[in-house]
Formats: structure tokens, C-alpha cells, sequence
């Protein structure tokens, strides 16, 4: 069969009619067709395009490459007329060694058939592709992309080439969404994407959608092993409604009706009042004014929303009187408390300028006039002008509300009488305040710059639908890490084992950020297996010939903002022709992929049954020192072999069922 040519490109124009020996240097290029899906938090996205290639291209051209930020080329085929070619993943010199071997010289002249080969190689933030192609044809490229995304709202975003939404299957154009994330998710999962730069993807993550109300809180740990010292990614998701406004829910509303209330701080509780009756219509509540003496403003319990218009007339007509007795109101609310059943629930707004004998009353006796499992909320008016309900801790009332797992809030006065104030937050926790992350055995480290971590500020606060990430250093004993915070008063924690099967992920993030001190980055990058300062793609078939000068016809990228890329290569099936073969120096090339070991002072041999480039049986033998303990035996003794059994050896010509005997003693 007569072999055509293969090129390599990163991104090209869909339905080009040019060869690749016709163009300008430093061109951007963009894909045929685009397809992604969301596996677990990592987006995966299949890129094809389509080039034709003059007979003979061998010169060295320049196209730049996007990627998504952070995103990686996980592997890479090129298809010539049915025949498929993968690309082999070899150590970055020996595969450099390889290419460069296609020059012409004494063992390589330019005469006879020439080879045609492909080199994917590179460092942080760049991607090079050099090609050699012996015939003319079209070829049709497919790159695996994986890039981490970043969760809000239910949602895993992620920003791509624009290029990229233009050419996306339907199912794909469907995800793209023009306003994006928040700013914080932007920065977490997509570091230095400008805002209009890019196209914002979300991919559906409903995994905590159909958790109980209040329990909509995800955590993740994976940790990666880099020699003796370890490093773990936590990350904290909130869903886009952590909770429901209970379907049983009874409130009652205390308003100060005292005399020491001013006329904003009146317009202030009335429409907060109103705006707790629109956030939860179909519950059911009594409004209870208090000063000397209390009075409800309805005749019995009410559906919110049928309650509504009253409510606003009282409110707007109440008397002010004498006196702040709050006692008497919660008092008179555990009164009508005790005629109803379900969630049972008080909010008390106060000025805060009240008798000093209620100053001092501990909460506790106050909490025991209620009936039992009864929510309080406080409320404080009087704050900042315009301030919308928010989190005080530092309100005189706060430890009731704290006592019963409650929330204390404070709001401001308003400036715009016509401004409604949003009070979800009273019926139904929105957020999770107060995060704190303990992790003893870990030490906090930041990959990425201005990075926000969990638990970095003193009351860190996630928002529904947010989420946050945490970074740590350790050893192999490093423990769980720990994250807690308050859901209104509830305090919620959450132990998290760092899970090493996400290993890989974790040391791909760290290979392109690229911010590790030595020689941890040289153990990330050997993890990552992706093409970047130790790893290299090559792929070569058809004859032995060498070309008469030059290069190859390469191509090369950046990344934005220095962030960018390594491409990662999963090795697939070659071919050859002719007779001849090379014996493998497989050692050289397998020995490598053992880095993350730690076999060292091991005698490690392996026989593999190999068909074409398919490893089809394996066997490993480890002689280890004496003295040590078998769980260090066991680990070493999966971690090679997983190494072992994910590669492909890049063999010049295998017959079926071939063996070898490799020894993968480490070169004392």
C-alpha cells in the first residue's frame, strides 16, 4: 500500500485549499469541528482539522496554537486516507535524538525512500509540532484536549479559543454562555483569561442538585506523589440553591414599635418585613409589634403572600410607643408557636436601644421561653445607609440568635425609600460563612498568583453556587483535610482523605502553572505525561531515507498570559514496511516512566508479549533490599506496573506475540 504523507497541525482553517509550504508564518489557525464532554471536573475536548500537504514538505513554518488556559493535548492521531497514526510518548531528547536523525547524513543519505515522521515537543507555555512528509495528500489531525474547569452555579465552566465555539458540534454551541462566571470562579479555573478574551463554556454538573436541602455542600481532595513530598487540591462547591424554604414553615416577625425608632429605620423594617413575605409566599406567619405591650398585626396565621396587603397597611400606620420589651414579644410569639406544627421559626428586628436589664439577659433564658428546636434570627437596623441585610456578629442580640442556630444580621439605613431589601437570606441559608480550612499534616501553599484560597479571610464567606480551592505541601502521612463553617448558626465540617487515584490531574496542573520549587516541578513534570521539558510525541514510518537539509516543517504556539500548554501522548497504533528490524532499546525507554517509583536501589525486570505496539501480557519481577517492609514492596510493585501497562513502546517492527525481556534496573 503506498503510504501517504503526515503533517502536524494545531489549528487549522477549516476547508483550506492551501499547502502547508504556502503559508505565513505565525498564522492563527482554526479547527474543523470541536466535540467535548465534562469528565468529573477535567473538560475533554476532541479537535479535528484538515489540511492538504505538498509532496516533499520538509521546511520549518510557525502557526500559533490556542488552547484553553491550562489545557493540555492529552493525545494526537493523524488519519491519511484510512490509515491512522498515534503518536508515541518518548523521553524529550530521545525523541528530539530521533527526528533529527532524519537529516541527511552518513547513516541517513537522501537517496531512497523517504521516512515520514512527526515531533510534538515543548516547555511551559509552548507547543511545537515538526513534521516530515515524503508525499503529497490531505490529512485530517484529531487532538485530545483536557483542561480543569471551574464550578458556579451547578455548572463546570471553562474558556476555549472563539475559533473553537465556531466550529463546535450543536450539542456543544448549545453550552456556551456570553456572561460567563463569577470573577472568583474566573480566577480559579481559568488564570489569566481577560474578561471578552475567549468564549465561556458550562457544562452541566448537577451532582449536588439531588442532595437534601443543606446538604448541597461538595467537597473534592485528590493529592499527588511527588517523591517523598506530596501535594493535595482541595476544592469546596456550593449548588447554585443550597437549600429550601421548608414546605411546614411557621414564622413569627417581631417589630420594634418602640418610640426610639426613626422614620428610615421604620421605612428599613417594613420592607424588610415585606420582602421575608415574598421569599417565602406560601408560608405561613404572624407579625407581632412590641414596645410596652405587643400586638399582632393579623388575626390568626396567615399564608404570606395572602397576608401581604395588610401587612403593608399596619405597618405603615403602626403607633410608636414606650418601651423595647422584646422579652414580651418572644414571649407572646411562643404563644402562637405553641398552636401550630412544623419548622418553627422567630425573626426579632430591634434598634438595639433597649432597656439595660435586657442588655445583660443571658440567652440562654430567653431561648427557654420558646418552644423547643424554635430558629431565631436578629435583625439589627441602623447600619450603613443602603446596606442590604448582611451577617453582623457584633449585634447585642447576637448570642440569642447563635444559641437557637440562628443568624444575627444587620441592614442599613436607606437612602432610596423605594429600594427593596432582599431577605432570602432569613428564610433559607444562601451561604456558608465563616470557612475555615484545618489541615495539621499540610502546609498551604499558592500555585497560582492572586489566587483566593478557602479559609484565607477571617470570615471568609462562599456563596451559593461558588466555590473555592485550597492547596497544601506535605509528606506521604500527611492526614485529611478538614473544611468547616457556619450554615446560619449550624456549624458544618467535612473530613476529606486526599485521594491519590487524581494524581495525574494534579501533577498536570502543576506541570503547566509551572510555579514549584526544584526539583518537585521536574517530578510534576514527569507525572504529567505530557509534552513539556521531559516529555516528547514522535512518530515515524515508511522508508529509512534522510532529507537533504533543513528542519522538518514545524509548528509552534504560545499560550495566553504565559499560561499554556504541554501536549500529553497516548501512544496508538504505527506501522512499518519491509523486512528489516531494529532491535528496541525498550529499557531506555521504559525506564523513565518508573521516576515516580522510587525503585531506585530495585532490580526491576519486566517480559512483555507485544503485538505491533499493543502490549498484550505482562510480568514484573522486583528484587528489593533486604529490610524492606512489604506495604513499600506492594505500592512500588502497582505503581510500575500501572506505569508499565499505560505506556506503548515505540518499536520499528513487531511480529505477533513477540517477548521481551527488559531489565528497568535504575543506571547506577
Amino acid at each position: 500500500m503506498r503510504r501517504l504523507p503526515l503533517v502536524a497541525a494545531a489549528l487549522v482553517f477549516a476547508g483550506s485549499a492551501h499547502a502547508w509550504s504556502r503559508r505565513t508564518a505565525d498564522q492563527e489557525l482554526s479547527p474543523a469541528l470541536v466535540k467535548g464532554k465534562l469528565e468529573g471536573p477535567i473538560a475533554t475536548f476532541t479537535v479535528k482539522f484538515v489540511v492538504p500537504v505538498d509532496k516533499g514538505t520538509y521546511g520549518q513554518q510557525h502557526s500559533s496554537i490556542e488552547l484553553p488556559p491550562k489545557g493540555m493535548v492529552t493525545s494526537a492521531t493523524a488519519s491519511l486516507n484510512g490509515v491512522t497514526h498515534s503518536l508515541a510518548m518518548l523521553p524529550a531528547e530521545d525523541a528530539e535524538k530521533k527526528f533529527n536523525a532524519l537529516s541527511a547524513d552518513e547513516e541517513h543519505p537522501p537517496v531512497g525512500r523517504k521516512a515520514s515522521a512527526v515531533l510534538m515537543s515543548g516547555s511551559q507555555g509552548t507547543v511545537g509540532v515538526s513534521v516530515a512528509a515524503a508525499n503529497g495528500g490531505v490529512l485530517t489531525l484529531e487532538l485530545t484536549v483536557a483542561s480543569p474547569t471551574c464550578f458556579f452555579r451547578d455548572r463546570r465552566w471553562i474558556n476555549v479559543p472563539e475559533a473553537w465555539a465556531a466550529s463546535a458540534e450543536v450539542a456543544l454551541r448549545k453550552l456556551v454562555d456570553q456572561d460567563g462566571p463569577n470573577a472568583a470562579c474566573m480566577s480559579n479555573g481559568s488564570t489569566d483569561v481577560p474578561r471578552g478574551e475567549g468564549v465561556w463554556m458550562a457544562f452541566p454538573a448537577p451532582e449536588l442538585t439531588g442532595r437534601r436541602s443543606g446538604e448541597r455542600i461538595g467537597t473534592f481532595a485528590g493529592r499527588v506523589a511527588l517523591g517523598d513530598e506530596h501535594v493535595t487540591r482541595f476544592e469546596l462547591d456550593l449548588s447554585a440553591k443550597i437549600s429550601d424554604v421548608p414546605r411546614d414553615l411557621a414564622t413569627v416577625i417581631l417589630v420594634d414599635g418602640s418610640r426610639s425608632m426613626f422614620a428610615e429605620e421604620l421605612e428599613t423594617q417594613r420592607q424588610l418585613v415585606m420582602s421575608y413575605l415574598r421569599a417565602a409566599p406560601d408560608s405561613r406567619v404572624q407579625v407581632i409589634a412590641y414596645a410596652r405591650r405587643v400586638k399582632p398585626l393579623l388575626p390568626g396565621w396567615t399564608t404570606a403572600s395572602q397576608a401581604a396587603p395588610r401587612l403593608d397597611r399596619e405597618l405603615r400606620a403602626m403607633a410608636q410607643r414606650n418601651g423595647s420589651h422584646f422579652d414580651i414579644g418572644l414571649a407572646e410569639a411562643a404563644t402562637w408557636l405553641e398552636r401550630v406544627e412544623g419548622t418553627k421559626r422567630v425573626v426579632l428586628i430591634t434598634d438595639e436601644r433597649m432597656a439595660g436589664r435586657l442588655e445583660g439577659t443571658p440567652p440562654a433564658t430567653l431561648k427557654r421561653a420558646l418552644p423547643a428546636g424554635t430558629l431565631v434570627h436578629v435583625v439589627a437596623v441602623g447600619g450603613s445607609s443602603d446596606q442590604p441585610p448582611s451577617r453582623d456578629e457584633d449585634t447585642k442580640l447576637a448570642p440569642l440568635a447563635a444559641a437557637t442556630d440562628g443568624m444575627s444580621v444587620r441592614a442599613g439605613k436607606l437612602e432610596d425609600p423605594r429600594k427593596l431589601h432582599d431577605s432570602t437570606l432569613l428564610v433559607r441559608p444562601v451561604s456558608l460563612d465563616f470557612v475555615k480550612v484545618k489541615a495539621p499534616d499540610w502546609t498551604q501553599i499558592t500555585p497560582m498568583a492572586d489566587d483566593v484560597a478557602c479559609g484565607d479571610e477571617e470570615s471568609h464567606e462562599i456563596a451559593e453556587g461558588d466555590s473555592c480551592t485550597w492547596w497544601g505541601q506535605g509528606d506521604a502521612s500527611a492526614g485529611p483535610v478538614i473544611v468547616e463553617g457556619l450554615l446560619w448558626g449550624k456549624r458544618i465540617q467535612r473530613f476529606v482523605q486526599p485521594n491519590l487515584a487524581h494524581g495525574r490531574d494534579i501533577a498536570r496542573e502543576l506541570s503547566v502553572l509551572g510555579t514549584l520549587d526544584e526539583p518537585l516541578l521536574e517530578k510534576a513534570h514527569l507525572l504529567a505525561r505530557a509534552v513539556n521539558e521531559k516529555w516528547s510525541l514522535y512518530a515515524q514510518w515508511g522508508g529509512r531515507a534522510g532529507y537533504e537539509d533543513g528542519f522538518g516543517l514545524g509548528m509552534s504556539g504560545g499560550g495566553r498570559g504565559g499560561i499554556c500548554c504541554g501536549t500529553v501522548g497516548t501512544i496508538g497504533r504505527g506501522s512499518g514496511t519491509g523486512s528489516y528490524r531494529e532491535p528496541p532499546d525498550l529499557a531506555k525507554q521504559l525506564r523513565p516512566l518508573l521516576a515516580a517509583c522510587e525503585v531506585e536501589t530495585v532490580d526491576v525486570r519486566a517480559t512483555l508479549e507485544m503485538t505491533l505496539t499493543e502490549i498484550a501480557e505482562l510480568t514484573v519481577t522486583m528484587n528489593h533490599p533486604d529490610g524492606t517492609p512489604s506495604a513499600t514492596k506492594r505500592k512500588r510493585q502497582q505503581c510500575v506496573e500501572d506505569a508499565l501497562w499505560d505506556s506503548t513502546p515505540m518499536l520499528t517492527h513487531v511480529d505477533q506475540h513477540h517477548t521481551y525481556n527488559v531489565d528497568l534496573r535504575a543506571i547506577r
